[in-house]
């Protein structure tokens, strides 16, 4: 395990008398991986370091990543930043974050710190041995575990850790027969140790066969109410998300930037938080890039754009007193919850593809779905390949309910929800 000398780093530092501060990232993770061509397990241990460093001179500002981390190599990566930061551009905002505080957060499981690869096999071989169905194979499989540690240290003598750890597996099949083929998958991550349950597997089977039936339907275009799975809408909040950020709203560069858009993004009630307070979510980060404690921040509320992501730079440059983090830590969307969500529902969207070619300036998509055609809440049918095509302020203003389904993978706290009125092609 790699030491990290506080005072030494300060040292250094001072030689060179610059403001300052250094990100350093411990990830020890250990997997397993199996390939069926071979019949093959894999089995790794690894430990991945990397280290940022940032020096403000002058109001310029210069950063350096290094794959590794040692005295040594931080010490000549100063020198090769003074030599080029009077380059760069200067701006009276660009100043050492004042941040003064000393905190040490240890979120992690210590059973995930002692799983052994006897433990992880385990794991696996419940998914090998079990009996699939005819014409159904292993894809894929893929168990991970993973324990983190993240060091900040500034020229204020600041010094910050969170220590963290988490768990995912990727599991695939795929139905094989003559000239069709057709896979399904299930991933999972989780704040416990790797659960792979029986029954979960059995649903992805008999969600596979479901899917190879015939479809008997002749689908017409027309205007449906529709629900969006949970990951699809995490998909359409992220490019929402990513858009928040001050300096792109600034810069003109997000569509947030136009003052119209601004009066109105999501349906009434509907409420999206920034929370770092969620439990149990993986990923979480309670500190921002610049290492500024996150904040619980509410978003949209009432339909509104409340707040952006700020860096410390574009903060002062609101004249902001209470700084805002600049990184999104768990997202939450906060509504009544509607267990009968799937009832006026005609279509239940479950995949996407090319999710890549949303327009970034209009947020306008064309997008061919998997999807199921639904009766009494139930699922009838499984079609590929009709397009839905939309912009996603006018989808979102058009939320008729949602689901309880939220899940604590990832870091989105988000559940599946239904839309009235859109046109489906």
């Amino acid at each position: 395990m790699v030491k990290i000398d506080n005072e030494n780093i300060i040292h250094l530092f001072k030689k060179y008398s610059i403001e300052w501060y250094i990100n350093i990232n411990i990830s020890n993770a250990k997997n397993l991986e199996y390939s069926p061509l071979h019949d093959e397990v894999s089995l790794d241990s690894n430990e991945n370091i990397n280290t940022s460093i940032t020096i403000i001179k002058e109001n310029k500002k210069s950063v350096f990543w290094i794959d590794s981390y040692s005295l040594e190599k931080i010490e000549f990566a100063i020198k090769d930043m003074l030599k080029v930061i009077d380059f760069g551009e200067c701006d009276k905002d660009i100043i050492l974050p004042n941040i003064t505080d000393k905190i040490k957060k240890d979120f992690s499981n210590p059973e995930l710190e002692n799983i052994s690869f006897e433990d992880l096999e385990a794991e696996f071989l419940k998914f090998k041995n079990f009996d699939f169905a005819k014409n159904i194979f292993i894809e894929t499989f893929s168990i991970w575990v993973n324990y983190a540690t993240h060091h900040y240290i500034n020229s204020l003598w600041a010094f910050k850790t969170q220590i963290d750890n988490s768990s995912f597996y990727y599991i695939e099949i795929f139905w094989e027969n003559e000239d069709k083929k057709e896979n399904h998958y299930k991933y999972c991550s989780s704040k416990d140790k790797p659960n792979i349950n029986l029954e979960d597997i059995k649903k992805l089977q008999d969600e596979l066969i479901f899917k190879l039936s015939d479809s008997k339907i002749d689908f017409k275009s027309w205007i449906y109410d529709i629900t969006l799975d949970r990951e699809v809408v995490i998909e359409f909040l992220d490019i929402i998300l990513w858009n928040m950020w001050a300096e792109s709203i600034r810069e003109w560069t997000s569509l947030f930037s136009k003052n119209k858009i601004w009066d109105k993004i999501f349906w009434e009630n509907f409420t999206l938080i920034n929370n770092p307070e969620l439990k149990d979510y993986t990923w979480t980060m309670l500190f921002d890039k610049e290492w500024i404690t996150a904040k619980k921040t509410i978003l949209f509320e009432k339909w509104v754009f409340k707040s952006k992501f700020y860096d410390y730079k574009n903060a002062l440059k609101e004249w902001l007193e209470n700084l805002w983090n600049s990184t999104i830590s768990n997202i939450e969307l906060v509504w009544e919850s509607d267990k009968n969500y799937l009832v006026w529902s005609k279509i239940l969207f479950t995949n996407l593809m090319a999710f890549h070619t949303v327009d970034e300036s209009t947020w306008k998509f064309s997008l061919n779905w998997e999807w199921y055609l639904l009766e009494n809440w139930e699922k009838k049918d499984y079609i590929k390949n009709i397009s839905l095509s939309w912009n996603i302020i006018n989808l979102f203003s058009n939320i008729k309910s949602i689901w309880d389904d939220f899940k604590t993978d990832w870091n989105f706290k988000v559940p599946s929800i239904s839309f009235s009125k859109q046109k489906v092609i």
